[in-house]
């Protein structure tokens, strides 16, 4: 008689189901390491966000060096791409120091504002495109502090432990001087937007650094050429700042002033961070001069009107950089009125695509109006200054020379800036082979009852100048 026979027992219920969650725990972890080891091989490749560490969309908070930095991120080459929409690659990084404090709070505050805006227009305006990819643009700063001798370490920091593919000047001659081997040594191309005196370019190595300002020795010319053309009997008063930028700006002056046939009868320098000119302003009214021409930076060119009040009314005055401020005349009041000033730019210029075509040469980016209604939006209603506008330029110019160069290499892009004639809201922009600026056109500016007006040269003038100045 056949027996039935009887199924294997199942194994108990508590067993298996440990069996089944050990397998559960296995595979997720496994899955979350790689879905971890993806992300950081991601993120330090740059991916369409760099990491936080290295970027810094608003107000600088100036990251400690010591922290450990991702490997340095090399400019990557283009890869070819079929023709059609570009696709977003990520962001290029470009670094630079700026003085948030220190002497130059003023024209590097200002500055760091021009570069916000104008990176914020090249990012809403559909990036730079190389090799049918699309790529935003990131600053990454540091505080200077206005002392050239953080520059070296800042600029390390930022190419060895950032990233940074291309660079900014700092603001100023002297911490641009400290700056442009950097560039040269760590194969990196620097654009200057503060550093304006000739001699950071007599450097024979000086290859990668480029200047979109007008240099300093063009700065007073048109001061000098206003009392040629209509009181060339004035004598003249030189007092400036020792820095470079000043000196050569000051003794261009004088010696075009000479060629011209004027006459200088006083001239004088007085060492950065100098807090009383009452002797030099005392000397130069012994010499019986009429205008006062010189001084350097916004501290100093503060001093030497407050200084005016109790020494010497000169008929004409007209100072470099500090003229240009707007807290200039908030401070001085009635005190700025008549003073004149150089500029490299004021928002009531004329450039425009129209003139660039008329001119035969190509135009790029926003309208003057365009970057001044940018600059007020993002900084509740201010206006631009020379030194906002200067900057945001030289961002701008970098990213159409990395445009035109196809590739995000060093020596392409500066082969393009050294081949670029184009217009600006800022103005022309050419170099010759030192990379020295030889197309930009600068203006005179004079403070007229609480309004900063352009009166020279004649053909772009808001307003003819009123002579003499009186002190209020």
């Amino acid at each position: 008689m056949s027996q039935t026979s009887e199924p294997e027992p199942a194994p108990p219920a508590s067993k298996a189901g440990r069996t089944k969650l050990i397998a559960i725990v296995v595979a997720i972890v496994v899955i979350l390491v790689a879905l971890a080891a993806a992300a950081i091989y991601y993120f330090r490749l740059g991916g369409p966000c760099a990491t936080p560490a290295s970027l810094s969309d608003g107000p600088a908070t100036v990251a400690n060096p010591a922290w450990t930095a991702a490997p340095v991120i090399q400019s990557p080459e283009p890869t070819d791409k079929a023709i059609g929409s570009p696709t977003q690659a990520g962001t290029i990084t470009v670094g630079f120091t700026i003085s948030l404090t220190g002497r130059y709070t003023v024209e590097g505050t200002n500055s760091l504002r021009g570069l916000n805006a104008t990176e914020s227009w090249i990012n809403t305006h559909g990036g730079i495109t190389v090799g049918g990819q699309t790529y935003d643009v990131r600053l990454k700063y540091y505080n200077d502090q206005s002392d050239s001798g953080n520059v070296n370490q800042l600029y390390t920091t930022l190419i060895q432990q950032d990233g940074a593919q291309f660079l900014l000047a700092p603001y100023s001659s002297a911490l641009t001087t400290a700056a442009a081997p950097i560039a040269d040594g760590q194969d990196r191309v620097m654009m200057s937007h503060g550093g304006a005196a000739d001699t950071i370019w007599t450097s024979t190595n000086r290859v990668n650094l480029v200047e979109v300002l007008s240099p300093a020795s063009s700065y007073l010319k048109g001061s000098v050429d206003w009392i040629k053309a209509n009181h060339s009997t004035d004598r003249i008063a030189v007092i400036h700042e020792s820095d470079s930028f000043s000196t050569l700006a000051a003794q261009s002056a004088i010696t075009y002033a000479r060629s011209l046939g004027l006459t200088v009868v006083y001239n004088a320098s007085y060492p950065t961070g100098t807090t009383d000119l009452s002797t030099q302003l005392n000397a130069a009214k012994l010499a019986c001069a009429d205008a006062l021409i010189g001084g350097g930076h916004f501290n100093d060119g503060l001093l030497i009107m407050n200084q005016l009040k109790t020494t010497w009314t000169p008929k004409f005055v007209s100072l470099l950089v500090a003229v240009t401020e707007p807290s200039f005349q908030a401070q001085l009041q009635a005190t700025a009125n008549k003073v004149l000033g150089p500029s490299q730019w004021e928002s009531g210029v004329t450039y425009s695509p129209a003139l660039a075509q008329t001119t035969g040469i190509d135009w790029f980016g926003p309208t003057p109006a365009e970057f001044t209604q940018l600059y007020g939006t993002l900084n509740a209603g201010a206006s631009p200054s020379y030194h906002s506008a200067e900057a945001g330029a030289a961002l701008l110019v970098l990213a159409d020379a990395i445009r035109r160069a196809n590739s995000l290499n060093t020596a392409a892009v500066r082969a393009a800036l050294g081949t670029m004639h184009i217009m600006t809201f800022f103005g022309e922009f050419q170099i010759d082979s030192r990379g020295l600026q030889v197309a930009h056109s600068m203006v005179v500016v004079q403070w007229q009852a609480g309004a900063l007006k352009i009166v020279q040269p004649q053909d772009v003038a808001e307003s003819p100048v009123q002579y003499p100045y009186t002190g209020s």
